[in-house]
């Protein structure tokens, strides 16, 4: 006598033949990507929670006022692929905020990007163009200067620098002026500034004066001053100046992404960058790496920041910029789409040409690499279309493959892999209020497992006996009804029931060696068994 009985639901594996996967593995698994043992089905979409006002199909989402837990305000998108990151400024509490990937780097704050529609309404270039021309230094008058003293030689130099709502952006340092040679006390006028550069809010320039090879602080005075006055004494200097090396970020940076120790790094071409520690703007050419291929994207792993290339990954790590080492990874797997790199768990995942990839400091692996041949993989999620996010340990995926929309979850605590039938142009995990928040073409906004449970479909391994055998019964043990339960013989679907209670029911006569089940619907199933005899049931 025979019973087949399923009591655990699983994922899917294409790779596996149908006849070796687990037993409780399936062929479909639609819709149904929650692990718990029991088949569950996926919650849908909540309402549309907000309308989003830019024209196009939104591809990069970001909630802006993460101090107040909302969903509805305040939606800050774009339609290119932009990367987003909160300041790390200490004592911030205007939110300022950095981005790449719409035109040069940007930094914004809560005043100016609410200040109209279609959040960040204002932004400014993240950092401050350094003066283009030299200062010009004249000696003053001589009265009541020592002039027995020895003459000193002076040179100048200014900075750009912007104070807005308590973040202060200094500039690199003008070319060096003339030099002057003057007594002590004697008065030195600095003029000839150079024009202000638009858009960068400039509101005051530092003045400095070389002594003893380096330039050391004068004073800092209006942004509109034509000149400047420098009677100080040689000991009355204030620090050095500590712009010296800063550059703006390269205008192609892409990738932003916030380190520890305030640091910020992205990239363009094959090149690293990084900020100078809590100075976002200030973004020396001397810390930059250079990697041996294009770079894709950029992960994080606790404190090693992922780089994802065209070719092989690279590690880097550091306390600080200056110090900063790579080393390749121990996976050579290139990455085929930015939108796709998640960071979750220590680790970082991406689509790779052979399936989904995971680098982990513990070892790195393609985690689908039981689960898709690389043939199946790219034909079926075209790689270079993944976009994901995290959510609840979870990998959740869209894809476009040209002819199918639709996406894949993959849970990283259980190992499987499930389809759903959910297509989304955009997405943004937010930990602050615990939502997955997607953005469509129609410019909704929709929070990910909030609504309706959505109809899933789920199939059974083929079942092979040892000699064809004729199962005469089912039941279906499950929370609530009614769910349809389908069963194949030999490939061939022989029966269809409407499933509306755990009573046993009928089987069709059939004699076969390969069964197979398939459920559908949106209840909550335990178990599902077919056997030769009522009295073999009643036993599982």
């Amino acid at each position: 006598m025979t019973t087949l009985s399923i009591k655990t639901f699983g994922g899917i594996a294409p790779k596996t033949p149908a006849r070796y996967l687990q037993e409780n593995q399936a062929q479909t698994a639609l819709n149904a990507p929650r692990f718990n043992g029991s088949l569950q089905a996926m919650y849908g979409l909540s309402a549309s929670l907000t309308t989003l006002t830019k024209v196009g199909t939104p591809l990069t989402i970001y909630r802006f006022g993460q101090e107040a837990p909302s969903d509805t305000n305040y939606w800050f998108h774009w339609t290119t692929d932009v990367d987003v990151c909160r300041s790390q400024i200490a004592g911030d509490t205007s939110e300022w905020t950095f981005f790449t990937g719409d035109g040069v780097p940007k930094a914004t704050y809560s005043t100016i990007a609410l200040s109209g529609s279609g959040y960040p309404t204002v932004a400014r270039p993240l950092g401050v163009a350094a003066p283009d021309s030299a200062a010009t230094a004249a000696e003053g008058s001589t009265t009541g200067v020592d002039t027995d003293a020895l003459r000193e030689t002076r040179v100048y130099a200014y900075t750009s620098v912007s104070k807005e709502s308590g973040f202060e952006r200094e500039s690199a340092p003008s070319p060096a002026s003339n030099s002057v040679d003057v007594y002590p006390g004697q008065p030195v006028s600095v003029s000839s500034f150079s024009s202000l550069p638009s858009g960068y809010n400039i509101t005051h320039r530092r003045i400095y004066r070389s002594t003893s090879g380096t330039f050391l602080f004068v004073a800092e005075i209006a942004a509109a001053a034509a000149s400047y006055s420098d009677t100080l004494l040689a000991e009355d200097l204030g620090e050095e100046i500590l712009s010296l090396t800063w550059a703006e970020p390269p205008e192609t940076l892409a990738g932003l992404t916030n380190l520890p120790n305030g640091i910020v790094a992205g990239f363009t071409g094959r090149d690293i960058y990084f900020c100078d520690p809590y100075r976002p703007f200030a973004w020396p050419v001397e810390y930059s790496q250079t990697l041996d291929y294009p770079v894709v994207g950029l992960g994080r792993m606790d404190t090693t920041l992922a780089v994802l290339t065209t070719g092989t990954p690279y590690f880097i790590q550091g306390s600080h910029p200056d110090s900063m080492v790579a080393v390749q990874a121990d996976l050579q797997q290139a990455c085929e789409s930015k939108r796709s790199i998640v960071s979750m768990g220590g680790s970082v995942f991406y689509a790779s040409p052979d399936g989904l990839v995971m680098l982990s400091s513990n070892g790195s692996k393609v985690v689908t690499d039981a689960m898709f041949t690389r043939k199946q993989w790219r034909e079926q999620f075209l790689p270079s279309s993944i976009h994901a996010y995290q959510h609840d340990m979870k990998y959740v995926a869209f894809y476009d493959n040209g002819s199918t929309q639709g996406g894949f979850v993959f849970d990283l605590l259980t190992g499987q892999f499930a389809m759903h039938s959910v297509y989304a142009t955009a997405g943004y995990s937010d930990l602050v209020v615990d939502k997955l928040f997607l953005a469509f073409a129609d410019r909704s906004i929709k929070a990910w497992g909030y609504g309706a449970e959505l109809d899933y479909v789920w199939k059974s391994k083929k079942i092979s006996l040892p000699a064809p055998s004729t199962m005469a019964c089912a039941q279906v043990e499950a929370e609530s009804y009614s769910v349809v339960a389908k069963f194949y013989a030999d490939g061939v679907l022989i029966h269809t029931q409407t499933v509306a209670s755990r009573v046993p029911f009928r089987l069709p006569a059939i004699t076969a060696r390969d069964w197979e089940i398939q459920l559908e619907g949106n209840k909550e199933i335990f178990s599902v068994a077919i056997a030769q005899s009522m009295v073999e049931l009643a036993n599982v």
